[in-house]
């Protein structure tokens, strides 16, 4: 019986899925919300891939999730993944609906997946990766994960014992998972123009997991990363075994268990270095050579709907996705914005559209979020558009931006209206991960409107 219950789930999922493709519908949510709903045992009846390699964390999964996806196909291998990012239970049961055939057999032997951290404890019992990357341990929404270590506790728990780990030795939370588990660390190290210590609003390790006494931040990247030993006990970060050493113009130089990898730099952010050198990790334990995953990452960049360049006119236009309610991802941004020379225009669009009826009513994340960067002599004006703007200016007050520099409006659409092209060099336009599709409206209007109209 429950074999006729599974095909039953298999052949209608399908056949929903290939309705919404018909319909230009999204697709990768509810076919396995209905396959579970028929047969709630339908991934523990999947049949499942040789080879199955997840990624997990506070920030960068999906990121780093299609980077993998896209080495491993340029590599030629044939796989399935869920790089739309649809990361929960549902989603990945849509994932094996569309892995199997009609007889139920997998149609290849990889398969990639991105899987929220919270929802591992109903995955991780029915899918054991084989290579497990965890990027990162932040405190997150407080309507999705809330605290660092309440993940933790979530993961720890979950994590199949066979799984080989791929940590972050930099992150002193993530790093401690699943102690008897086999293990690599991937780190970055000290970069020329960063300081031993950061200033951000959070801390969420100031004393020792083990027997609580200080921690002695030896190099405190942001928040809790960097480099880390116990003022009391014998507790320290990790040594890695997949370092990122350097840039150097637009090559980056890795060290790995193999030696010295040089390949194109995929990205400028500290982020950005974290996520190659986790991806490196995942492709060299997968079995790639050094050489292959250098040829790789010529053909393999940051997804568009995360990242995007465009010289318009006179100015150039970043996109970047700063997640709405996650203080450490937006800070992040903020970070890399306030760094940037020259004249710069913000435009702030961090309201999760996605939750407009059933939003949280709290701010409370703008005051764990460093607006502090955006006080920058490097930034002549910041656009905020959407129903919470009066929020993010008093925040942006609070954080000492001068007034005469911030522009808002309540209509989101607005907001790139507002731009004072003529008095900038770089327009960044920070959008929520749910809002990412309007970014197109933004870039139309700037080309409509900046002086020349000259694409690059």
């Amino acid at each position: 019986m429950s074999r006729i219950r599974y095909f039953t789930a298999l052949y209608a999922a399908k056949l929903f899925s290939r309705l919404l493709k018909l319909l230009h519908r999204n697709g990768s949510h509810y076919p396995g919300v209905l396959a579970l709903k028929l047969c709630p045992d339908f991934l523990a009846q999947s049949a499942k891939p040789a080879h199955i390699l997840g990624i997990t964390g506070t920030n960068g999964k999906t990121t780093v999730t299609n980077m993998i996806g896209d080495a491993l196909t340029n590599s030629g291998y044939n796989l399935v993944s869920n790089r739309a990012g649809s990361n929960i239970l549902g989603g990945i049961a849509t994932t094996f609906v569309s892995a199997v055939d009609l007889s139920g057999k997998p149609k290849t032997d990889l398969m990639v997946l991105e899987i929220d951290e919270r929802s591992s404890r109903l995955i991780f019992p029915y899918v054991h990766p084989e290579l497990l990357i965890v990027n990162n341990l932040f405190r997150d929404s407080m309507k999705r994960n809330a605290h660092s270590e309440f993940i933790f506790d979530i993961l720890n728990s979950s994590i199949p014992a066979s799984t080989k780990l791929i940590l972050n030795a930099d992150d002193p939370i993530s790093a401690r998972l699943a102690p008897d588990n086999a293990r690599v660390y991937f780190s970055v190290d000290p970069q020329p123009d960063e300081s031993v210590s950061e200033p951000n609003m959070i801390q969420d390790l100031p004393y020792c997991p083990y027997c609580g006494a200080p921690l002695i931040y030896d190099f405190r990247r942001y928040h809790h990363i960097g480099r880390v030993h116990c003022s009391n006990c014998e507790f320290a970060s990790p040594a890695a075994d997949y370092r990122f050493l350097r840039i150097d113009g637009e090559r980056a130089f890795l060290e790995t268990p193999d030696g010295s990898l040089i390949c194109k730099q995929i990205g400028s952010m500290i982020p950005d270095l974290y996520n190659q050198t986790a991806v490196t990790a995942m492709l060299r334990e997968f079995g790639l050579t050094s050489q292959q995953i250098s040829a790789v990452f010529d053909n393999v960049g940051i997804v568009g709907t995360r990242f995007q360049e465009k010289t318009i006119g006179h100015i150039k236009v970043l996109l970047r996705v700063a997640k709405g309610q996650n203080p450490i991802a937006v800070s992040r941004v903020m970070d890399g914005v306030g760094r940037n020379p020259g004249r710069n225009a913000v435009l702030l669009a961090l309201d999760d559209l996605r939750d407009a009826l059933e939003t949280c009513e709290t701010n409370a994340w703008h005051f764990d979020t460093d607006y502090e960067f955006l006080a920058s002599d490097n930034i002549v004006q910041i656009v905020v558009g959407g129903p919470r703007a009066l929020d993010h200016v008093l925040r942006l007050e609070l954080a000492g931006v001068d007034p005469a520099k911030i522009s808002w409006t309540l209509t989101e659409s607005d907001a790139v209206k507002l731009i004072r092209t003529e008095a900038c060099d770089t327009v960044w336009i920070l959008r929520d991960t749910y809002n990412t599709q309007y970014a197109a409206q933004d870039m139309k209007y700037l080309e409509e409107h900046v002086e020349g109209g000259e694409t690059a």
